[in-house]
C-alpha cells in the first residue's frame, strides 16, 4: 500500500539523514514513534537493504516505541535504553546482529530464557554497532497503528514480524535459529 499523507511525512522522517549512535543517544526524543537503523553496505554478512537517498547506508530495521496502547515506552527508552545500551536479552535488532555476526566475530552466547551474548560479547556488539549503524527516528502517536505499512513500504531485510514476504525473511529466520540452537549447546561449538 504506497505511503499517503501522514505516512509520506513518516517515511521521510525515517529516510532523513542518519545520525551516528554517539549523537543520536543525545538527541532521541523521550516521545511515541517509529525508528530506522541504517548500516555501512556489506556490514552484515548476506544483507542488503534498500539504499539511504542521500548516505552511503543500507536501510537494516524499522522499529517502534511503544508497541501498544498500555506501553510506556519512548523512542528514546527503546532506542538508547534496549538496542544502544542494552543486551540481546531485551532487543529484537541485537539478537538478529549477533546472529548475523557471532560466527564472523567469534562471539560467544549462552541460554538464559532466550540466546544472549556473554556479557564481554555484548560490549563487543555495542562497539560493532557504534561503528557500522547509525539512526532515523519519526515521532507517531500510536506507531502500532502504522508499523506494518512501513515495513511493508521501506523493505527493512532484518524485521521479521510484517515482513515475511521479504526476500532475505528465510535468511534472517535461519540465522537467528542456528544461534538459538548453539546458544542452547545444540549445535557444534563453532557459534557457542
Amino acid at each position: 500500500m504506497p505511503l499517503t499523507g501522514d505516512m509520506d511525512d513518516l517515511a521521510a522522517a525515517l529516510c532523513s539523514e542518519p545520525l551516528t549512535l554517539d549523537r543520536a543517544s543525545d538527541q532521541v526524543p523521550a516521545a511515541p514513534g517509529l525508528y530506522a537503523w541504517w548500516g555501512r553496505f556489506g556490514a552484515l554478512p548476506g544483507i542488503s537493504g534498500p539504499r539511504h537517498p542521500a548516505a552511503d547506508l543500507q536501510l537494516l530495521y524499522v522499529g517502534i516505541a511503544p508497541n501498544g496502547a498500555t506501553s510506556r515506552a519512548t523512542l528514546r527508552s527503546r532506542v538508547v535504553g534496549d538496542h544502544i545500551r542494552g543486551t540481546t536479552g531485551s532487543s529484537t535488532l541485537r539478537r538478529s546482529l549477533a546472529a548475523l555476526l557471532s560466527e564472523q566475530q567469534g562471539w560467544r552466547s549462552r541460554w538464559t530464557t532466550r540466546p544472549v551474548l556473554v556479557n564481554a560479547d555484548e560490549l563487543r556488539l555495542s562497539a560493532w554497532m557504534g561503528e557500522a549503524l547509525a539512526l532515523t527516528w519519526a515521532e507517531h502517536p500510536q506507531p502500532w497503528t502504522v508499523e506494518a505499512q512501513v515495513i511493508a513500504e521501506l523493505e527493512p531485510p532484518l524485521n521479521q514480524a510484517d515482513n515475511a514476504a521479504h526476500p532475505l525473511y528465510p535468511f534472517v529466520r535461519d540465522a537467528r535459529q542456528r544461534w538459538r540452537e548453539a546458544a542452547r549447546g545444540e549445535a557444534g561449538p563453532a557459534l557457542r
